[in-house]
């Protein structure tokens, strides 16, 4: 008798154990789902909420660094979505937020920054590189419209390698427009002249350039183009290159935008 009701007990404590096990499955079970169920609430909501913010930021876009640094100054140097006036989708760009005294300067970067050595050609705008950035044309061309200021810095290297010949240019970089510029950073728009060119100080006494010395030694025309009009450089063009004691190397930098 001793035995049953031992057995009974066992029994009974058992199935007390069992049940609850199983009605813990059941909590553990329902609470899942409820996670399920808010996460994907959450989801939906972040979608709603990102769809008020871009279409907030179209009626009042956020068009470049500049602007995105106003409104939040705190804001580090990265990439960044702006909308730009004109265009019905955004725009990833580098900001560098630290550089013109922080005001926020949007970056446009190209195929071409890289020191690039030019030897073999020897007509006039022969060697030709086209440049190839990073956003479509039409994207550029509205960050440079709205900023204030743009610039991009340019630089020719050369070696027994004049830029001009008298008065044939030898080197020259194309506007956006497809028109052949024939001035170099540092100079004056139009001036068919390299920065030294502009102060009377160019190597040798030279009137326009440092490479118009033709001596056997490196040297350097650089600076940077500032014309909204015509940037970015779209092509960059050099001769006088063309014996193995010429060459050159041209290094362009990236565009950038700010105001």
């Amino acid at each position: 008798m001793a035995n049953v009701l031992w057995n009974i007990l066992i029994f009974t404590a058992w199935l007390g154990i069992t049940a609850s096990a199983f009605s813990q499955n059941d909590k553990v079970q329902k609470l899942e789902q409820e996670i399920k169920s808010q996460a994907k609430k959450i989801q939906s909501q972040e979608g709603t909420i990102q769809g008020i913010v871009d279409s907030i930021n179209r009626l009042h876009p956020t068009g470049s660094c500049s602007i995105l640094k106003q409104k939040r100054p705190s804001t580090l140097s990265g990439v960044y979505k702006i909308y730009l006036r004109g265009l019905t989708s955004s725009v990833k760009v580098h900001c560098d937020m630290s550089s013109k005294n922080g005001v926020g300067v949007t970056e446009i970067g190209q195929d071409s920054e890289s020191r690039t050595r030019v030897n073999g050609y020897e007509a006039p705008g022969s060697y030709n590189r086209t440049i190839k950035y990073d956003l479509p044309m039409e994207q550029i061309v509205a960050i440079i419209q709205q900023s204030q200021w743009c610039e991009q810095f340019i630089k020719y290297e050369c070696y027994h390698s004049k830029m001009w010949i008298y008065s044939q240019p030898y080197s020259w970089w194309v506007s956006r427009k497809g028109a052949k510029m024939n001035y170099w950073g540092g100079a004056a728009v139009g001036s068919e002249k390299c920065a030294c060119g502009m102060t009377n100080s160019c190597a040798g006494g030279e009137r326009r350039c440092n490479c118009d010395k033709n001596d056997f030694r490196l040297r350097e025309d650089s600076g940077y183009l500032r014309d909204k009009d015509t940037l970015p450089v779209t092509e960059l063009r050099f001769g006088e290159t063309g014996s193995s004691s010429e060459y050159g190397y041209h290094t362009l930098g990236k565009l950038r935008c700010w105001g």
